[in-house]
């Protein structure tokens, strides 16, 4: 009985123009020595593709290998079904406009939940009382308090993820890195239970 392992590949979106998705395209094949036996398996042929996304369940993928090698073991390292995205490859032209768009729009968003949350927990008294106790004079001096405090606010969230210095735990996720991967999973197992 042949052990074979197959690892899913990192995949990038193909363009719509694919026909066909060969197993060597959604797969590393171990041992090398049976990638050039079943690593030309077509497991997909679209004649039309009109859908951004395809499922591929991996009873199909077992079906397959086994009709080229019916005494294979195969041993899947992630056992989840395997989804691939479709797109036209064109050129965005609008890509920077929306990515300065919705950068407004988050800014915008994050100064008023900042400021609002200020005024919820009264900060400018607790500022001046602060001021007050250094200096004896809060309208002069609160100025010189808050300018800081505002520039510290900012570059306390690039150093909460991570951004700020590049060397610092330079291969560690960022918070929002792990947010990102995990709102990735979330979708393609929505995908996966739609198809």
């Amino acid at each position: 009985m042949e052990d074979i392992y197959l690892i899913p590949i990192r995949l990038n979106p193909f363009n719509f123009t694919t026909k066909k998705i060969y197993l060597k395209d959604i797969y590393y094949i171990y041992p090398k020595e049976y990638e050039q036996e079943i690593g030309n398996i077509c497991i997909r042929n679209y004649e039309n593709q009109n859908s951004n996304y395809d499922v591929i369940h991996i009873g199909e993928v077992i079906d397959k290998v086994k009709k080229k090698i019916s005494t294979a073991h195969i041993t899947f390292l992630k056992t989840d079904d395997v989804i691939i995205f479709f797109n036209s490859n064109k050129k965005d032209r609008t890509k920077y406009l929306r990515v300065l768009l919705v950068s407004i729009v988050v800014l915008m968003g994050s100064i008023m939940g900042i400021m609002n949350f200020h005024a919820d927990v009264n900060m400018i008294h607790s500022q001046s009382t602060m001021v007050n106790a250094l200096t004896k004079n809060p309208k002069k001096y609160l100025p010189y308090f808050q300018i800081p405090y505002s520039i510290g606010i900012g570059l306390g969230v690039a150093l909460f993820f991570n951004k700020f210095i590049p060397t610092y735990a330079k291969n560690e996720p960022s918070p929002l890195d792990l947010k990102m991967k995990s709102l990735n999973k979330e979708i393609e197992n929505e995908l996966r239970n739609t198809k």
